[in-house]
Parts: structure tokens; C-alpha cells; sequence
């Protein structure tokens, strides 16, 4: 046997999943684990496009849960139930404590904030919660998981998601902080906005943009 074919191949976690030849419900449910590094690469876009303090604030609440399930794994140590299907710890799972944080900060985000169609608010709300319940439920279908490693991951990121909230909105805004910071010649520079005080963001674009093409009419 040559040296090559001695090597042992590791395979990346991120996106190695596994399920039982011929489940196609463990496929999807595969699938549905990758939502997190699809939502990942979604908020980042959005914010390449908007320029949004509010979608930066959101994604860097987002990556803070994420490096506080790192220390909290590291400090409980608890073992995954199958140990051949991933390393690291399992207590909490960092899929099940995105999508935690992920649901409530959207929600409530949506529901304080956004003024739109009643009922595209409610469709995106369940949405999202569809999407959570599919990610934490996957974890445990495909033995990656315990149900009760699941259910601390959502605890602690609806926990994050409350507290990242309440800082933006309670501490972070009403200091003024924000605005000092955007006003930096760096956000300037990187043309970011603030456009809270916006009731619709998008009509309001859609009317600036006919008001600007009838004037060069």
C-alpha cells in the first residue's frame, strides 16, 4: 500500500453531514443543517448591498452567540451522543443556538420595526420559525445531538438574541453611540446608514428613484 493511500482524509465539518443511505427524510433534514451557513452568507450579502447599520448590528450579535457557544462548550464538556459523527463538544449545539438567536431577533426585529403587509409579516415570522425548529430538529434526527443539548442551544440564543436586542435598542441607540460611530470617516467612507426613522424602506427608495427618473425626463 503506498503512502498516499495510508493517509486518513478528514473530512470538513462545517458542511459533512451524514444520514442513512436510501432516509430521504435524513436528507433533507441534512439539507436543513446547512441553513445557518446559508442565513450566514444571506446576511452578509444584504449587508454588502444595504450598507444597514441594522443588518451589521444583527450579523455581529449573531457572530458574538456564536463565539459564546464556543466558551460554553469548552467549559462543559459534554460529549456528542454519537462521537464518530463530529468532534468538539455537544452541550449546547451551536445549530440550535444560532437558529435561537436567529428566530428571535428576526421576530421581534420584524414586529417592532418593520411597517409592512400584516400579512407578509406573519408569513416571514413563521417562516423563520419553521426554519428554526427544522435546524434544531435535524441535529437530533441525524444523532449529532441529544434533545436536551438542542433545547439549551435555543434557550441560550433566545437568551443572546434578548439581550443583543435590548443593548441596540436600550443602550446602543439612545446614547447616541451609534451615531457617533457611523459619523467615523470610516462608515462614511463605507457609505453606512442608519434608516430606522424609515416606516418603509423600500416604497421610500421606489419613490426617490420615479422622483429622480421624472426629473430627467
Amino acid at each position: 500500500m503506498s503512502i498516499k493511500q495510508q493517509e486518513q482524509l478528514k473530512p470538513f465539518g462545517l458542511t459533512h453531514f451524514q444520514y442513512r443511505e436510501g432516509d430521504s427524510i435524513g436528507m433533507v433534514l441534512a439539507l436543513a443543517s446547512l441553513f445557518p451557513i446559508f442565513l450566514i452568507v444571506a446576511e452578509t450579502s444584504i449587508i454588502l448591498g444595504r450598507r444597514e447599520a441594522a443588518g451589521i448590528l444583527f450579523l455581529l450579535g449573531q457572530l458574538l452567540n456564536e463565539a459564546f457557544n464556543l466558551v460554553l462548550k469548552h467549559a462543559i464538556r459534554d460529549e456528542r451522543p454519537n462521537i464518530h459523527l463530529g468532534d468538539g463538544y455537544g452541550m449546547p449545539s451551536s445549530h440550535s443556538q444560532f437558529m435561537g438567536y436567529f428566530v428571535l431577533y428576526m421576530v421581534v426585529y420584524l414586529e417592532r420595526h418593520i411597517a409592512t403587509n400584516v400579512v407578509h409579516k406573519r408569513v416571514t415570522q413563521l417562516g423563520a420559525f419553521i426554519l428554526g425548529i427544522s435546524v434544531a430538529f435535524s441535529r437530533v434526527y441525524l444523532g449529532y445531538h441529544t434533545v436536551w443539548q438542542v433545547l439549551a442551544g435555543a434557550v441560550v440564543g433566545v437568551g443572546f438574541g434578548v439581550i443583543w436586542y435590548l443593548f441596540v435598542e436600550q443602550v446602543l441607540r439612545p446614547s447616541g453611540l451609534l451615531d457617533l460611530i457611523l459619523a467615523t470617516s470610516f462608515c462614511r467612507w463605507l457609505l453606512i446608514r442608519d434608516s430606522r426613522h424609515v416606516l418603509d424602506v423600500a416604497l421610500a427608495e421606489y419613490n426617490l428613484s420615479m422622483a429622480t427618473k421624472s426629473k430627467q425626463l
